[in-house]
């Protein structure tokens, strides 16, 4: 049976497949039979899988974050795509490579080039004029080069792939030159490094795998106030590093997501860190909504209700 990714899914087709187990939970029947509810993922992105029959000997052969081998059928339910899974089995890597097996097509990466943009990022880092910030970003930037270049920005909202946090830094980084360029009373140097530096502390609250899942300090603390900690420790090893640029950079870190109800320990009480804000809310809803309408597998030219939006969007003529 030739072997297919999800973005290729059809109803009633029977597949097999590679995937990466993203989510798995034992659920109840409305006649209280136990099944498996899971979310299986690939590098063109993901399906709701249900397993109905044997699970008293099936669930302990695999866990959330494994590689699994897979078989079943393509169903439809409310309008949404779902696998039916017949056989399912751990991943050799070894034996299942002569099959086409590969742990990178299990992975959604980013589709632009990691150096160019990391090098991208390091020209804007030498146009700083301010030496203290500077110092900061190169210093927190060289120390964490390997988890920049690899780490997804979220588990599933927005920029969920490998390198999708550092796609969304340089993104951000970007829409904020043209906006300083636009609003020239800005700091510059201060909303770059707020961009640049507002989402480190997801390299500690996210662990990086097959399956994105959050660490206890990303569960306990969250990762807001990580990067405050990461911030805060660069900072003190900088010599006379000013104290209200100190308090500057910790407002903007912890004011980024906006909203108290968002999770913000603060909201944006100078221009600098307002903006640093809607720069990231501008990335991160474009992003979202690009998703949303590539994955809608709903005839027409319209998406169905059931997204991050809640509602219809437009996804062009076919």
């Amino acid at each position: 049976m030739e072997r297919k990714f999800i973005q290729d899914f059809q109803e009633n087709s029977v597949i097999s497949g590679y995937f990466a187990v993203f989510s798995k939970d034992i659920r109840k029947t409305k006649t209280d039979k136990d099944y498996l509810d899971l979310t299986l993922m690939d590098k063109t992105g993901s399906i709701n899988a249900k397993i109905w029959d044997n699970i008293e000997n099936i669930n302990g052969i695999f866990e959330k974050g494994d590689a699994v081998a897979v078989k079943g059928q393509i169903t439809s339910y409310n309008n949404e795509l779902q696998l039916k899974i017949e056989s399912i089995r751990l991943v050799n890597p070894d034996q299942d490579k002569a099959y086409g097996f590969t742990f990178a097509d299990l992975m959604p990466g980013t589709e632009k080039d990691i150096d160019e943009l990391w090098l991208d990022i390091q020209k804007t880092i030498q146009s700083l004029n301010n030496r203290y910030l500077k110092s900061l970003v190169q210093n927190i930037f060289s120390e964490h080069e390997e988890k920049l270049k690899t780490h997804p920005a979220s588990m599933i909202l927005h920029h969920a792939w490998r390198g999708g946090l550092l796609e969304h830094i340089h993104s951000m980084k970007n829409i904020a030159e043209g906006v300083c360029q636009n609003y020239t009373e800005l700091d510059r140097d201060l909303v770059i490094c707020g961009v640049l530096l507002h989402d480190i502390g997801k390299l500690i609250e996210l662990e990086s795998g097959l399956a994105t899942t959050y660490t206890d300090s990303g569960n306990f603390v969250g990762h807001i106030v990580l990067g405050r900690d990461i911030l805060l420790k660069a900072i003190s090893k900088i010599d006379n590093f000013p104290e209200i640029l100190k308090l500057k950079m910790e407002h903007i870190l912890l004011s980024h997501q906006g909203k108290l109800e968002w999770q913000s320990p603060k909201e944006p009480m100078f221009l600098e860190a307002l903006v640093v804000y809607y720069i990231d809310e501008i990335d991160t809803r474009v992003n979202q909504m690009k998703r949303e309408i590539r994955s809608d597998k709903t005839d027409g030219n319209w998406t169905s209700k059931k997204n991050y939006f809640h509602r219809t969007l437009y996804k062009g003529e076919e």
